[in-house]
């Protein structure tokens, strides 16, 4: 099971083997912690986030992956305790269900 995702939308696929997505730096973090690439889409192992510009990243496909304009996905970010103090709430899901909101306690409370 995996603990954190961020829900992004394709917003652009210019070819075969890459995707763009609306979520960048801001919402993925540029922290690797050393990996080579800044996470996976959730289920789709061979879809990498291999780019991040600030507000978009590029998804890099494999195997035939395939990706619709508009379809939302879950990035597993490489670093999610980073990615969780960029964000002012969390969702907790069960499924596609919100089980409950709840606020980030740490958000903004650094420096």
């Amino acid at each position: 099971d995996c603990a954190l995702t961020v829900l992004a939308t394709v917003v652009s696929h210019p070819t075969p083997t890459r995707a763009i997505l609306d979520s960048g730096s801001k919402a993925l973090s540029s922290d690797t912690l050393g990996l080579p690439d800044f996470g996976e889409l959730l289920g789709m192992p061979s879809a990498r986030v291999t780019g991040l510009s600030e507000e978009h990243g590029t998804v890099t496909l494999a195997d035939g992956a395939a990706l619709r304009i508009g379809e939302r996905v879950r990035v597993v970010p490489d670093h999610c305790c980073v990615v969780t103090n960029l964000f002012d709430q969390v969702h907790l899901i069960d499924g596609d269900k919100v089980l409950e909101t709840l606020p980030v306690a740490a958000r903004g409370k650094m420096g």
